[in-house]
């Protein structure tokens, strides 16, 4: 107990130490306008992460979604299985319901909270494909530069040849590198195949 009270005190005598020597440069003007500085700048920080958090609730609630099983888990006790899915054109990802929210990032936990109020089959097109999320929006992206007024059914359609061309054509590794390099993924991309997106 003594030992804790003089490291206690010891604190208490360090802040104020600290505190006096801050005293003379709150006058300064410099750094008087550098502490404004960082209160507006921590303000807008604020402001901007709110929007943010806004505008993906937005764009999940405006999307029609195009679905594809983005992870399917077997749990050996209960005998059942069960699949996540995700949107091709949006990201919106139901896998982030499965963990903890805390662990998540922060557009992850965006994507979390609006799950946890909304469903994700509400509208658009469910597929059956099961791929990695990252590789089917990658594809799904360069179907849109290439063809910018397609319409969803058709998109939904050329994505799934594509998928089937990546997975039915045998490359080296260094093309697959470069394929994904193409797809602005990393080049380390392992999940072409959709035995590579179950979970063991």
């Amino acid at each position: 107990m003594s030992n804790l009270k003089e490291e206690y005190d010891k604190i208490i005598e360090q802040r104020k130490k600290i505190l006096e020597e801050m005293k003379p440069l709150g006058e300064n003007e410099i750094v008087k306008r550098y502490m404004e500085l960082t209160e507006q700048n921590e303000s807008l920080f604020n402001q901007q992460l709110s929007l943010y958090k806004e505008l993906k609730m937005e764009k999940y609630a405006s999307c029609d979604h195009i679905l594809v099983y983005s992870q399917i888990d077997y749990d050996r006790y209960e005998g059942r299985t069960y699949k996540s899915c995700g949107c091709i054109k949006c990201g919106l990802d139901n896998s982030v319901l499965n963990g903890d929210r805390e662990w998540l990032s922060g557009s992850r936990q965006i994507m979390y909270d609006y799950l946890r109020k909304n469903r994700i089959y509400n509208k658009g097109i469910a597929s059956e494909v099961l791929c990695d999320l990252d590789l089917a929006q990658a594809i799904y992206s360069k179907i849109k530069q290439a063809h910018p007024d397609i319409d969803d059914e058709t998109a939904r359609k050329y994505f799934e040849i594509a998928l089937d061309d990546i997975r039915n054509i045998k490359v080296s590794d260094d093309r697959k590198a470069s394929r994904a390099k193409r797809l602005s993924l990393k080049d380390n991309f392992k999940r072409w195949n959709s035995g590579d997106v179950c979970s063991n």
